[in-house]
């Protein structure tokens, strides 16, 4: 094994907002398809990458720091993707600082490819040495924060409980099958999974707050920097319908009351074509690309939503049916109330079996609900006095 210390220009939005920034510190955590990213800047970085930040009181006050959940671009992704591909692995953090990346690789067999090379030809190599085993165990170790630092039979647990599909919804097993999976009493699994839960969610806690204290777009911080947004406003309606783009693909769909700033308020072909079909009911806007950031079981609830055409109604346990699990109308609620593009994804369409509209996750409520529904041409039967689900 060998460390490989590189410092190179990357092109992205932590670039850039290493340049305009100079002197502060952006460092990047891989996790998955997303990156941590910490910096501690001055209040107008923060507020840049909107993460709800409010001013520091005075002037000359200090860097305030903060988390953010970050999607990678394009050639950030590749970067480590080049890399993978001739044996490498970072370590974490990948630093920013005046507009340069410090980035640390440990490879197993010889240096970079000349793909990498090709792509990266400023990198200029400033460590190369033999990696021993104990001080690899050590590189690898997080900061303390995130990811959050649990024991290794912590890890253990909860590992096979999001394996045995504990996490899901529905939930698909109990800690009694988890204990029995790892050959361990229910009373140490449940121990050691309740610590490991508390661990990551007070380390995921800061995010949670910087989405919470997000702006008015709803999309979360980590987000904003690397959507392209786009908002008109629908008469039908009465309110502002605003999209998000990620590479070309709808990410998110909200409604709001208020007018977004002049930056936001602008045209594109795909709200164009939401906008007339709020307006006629007309065109199912299938063939519309998105990507929705949601799990398995979300992503088969409202892949099957995008099948239901104008004009028509599906009830929750119906689409419970369909994605294979008919005990799961509750799940396919919870699902349908959190879809990230409505309109486009027409939750609007997922009635309550027992009659009426339901409710509706965007803005509005029951009304915008009603009205999308009225602009199609649907008909809804009339509520029973049984409850209804969110929709």
């Amino acid at each position: 094994m060998q460390l490989l210390s590189y410092d190179l220009k990357l092109p992205g939005s932590i670039d850039r907002l290493s340049t305009r920034y100079p002197g502060v510190e952006w460092s990047a955590h891989p996790i998955g398809s997303r990156w941590i990213v910490r910096c501690a800047g001055p209040p107008e970085a923060l507020e840049e990458l909107e993460l709800g930040a409010e001013p520091a009181a005075g002037r000359g006050a200090g860097p305030r720091p903060a988390s953010f959940l970050y999607v990678p671009r394009r050639g950030e992704r590749e970067l480590l993707d080049d890399a993978a591909a001739w044996g490498a692995s970072p370590v974490p953090p990948l630093t920013w600082k005046d507009g340069r990346l410090s980035l640390r690789l440990v490879s197993s067999g010889g240096g970079p490819s000349a793909a990498w090379r090709a792509r990266h030809p400023d990198a200029r190599l400033v460590v190369k040495r033999p990696l021993g085993s104990d001080e690899l165990l050590s590189l690898l170790e997080q900061p303390a924060g995130w990811p959050p630092a649990l024991t290794r039979r912590q890890s253990e647990v909860l590992l096979a409980a999001v394996a045995a599909g504990y996490y899901a919804l529905p939930r698909r097993s109990d800690v009694g099958g988890i204990a029995r999976t790892l050959g361990i009493a229910r009373s140490t699994a449940e121990e050691h999974l309740r610590a490991a839960e508390s661990a990551v969610v007070l380390a995921l806690a800061p995010l949670v707050a910087a989405r919470h204290r997000a702006s008015d777009l709803a999309t979360g911080p980590s987000e904003a920097d690397a959507l392209e947004l786009y908002a008109r406003f629908s008469a039908e309606l009465n309110l502002y319908v605003q999209m998000a783009l990620r590479d070309d693909r709808i990410a998110r769909v909200t409604l709001r009351r208020s007018r977004p700033g002049a930056a936001r308020l602008r045209d594109h072909p795909y709200l164009g074509r939401i906008l007339r079909h709020i307006a006629t009911g007309t065109d199912d806007l299938r063939d519309l690309p998105v990507e929705l950031d949601v799990g398995p079981f979300e992503r088969r609830v409202l892949e099957e939503v995008r099948r239901i055409p104008p004009g028509t109604t599906r009830s929750y346990g119906e689409i419970a049916r369909r994605v294979g699990d008919p005990r799961a109308s509750r799940a396919v609620g919870n699902a349908v109330a959190r879809n990230p593009a409505i309109v486009v994804v027409p939750c609007h369409r997922v009635v309550p079996s027992a009659g009426g509209i339901g409710q509706y996750s965007g803005t509005g409520g029951p009304e915008t609900k009603r009205r999308l529904l009225e602009r199609e041409g649907a008909s809804v039967a009339p509520p029973s006095r049984r409850p209804t689900r969110p929709g």
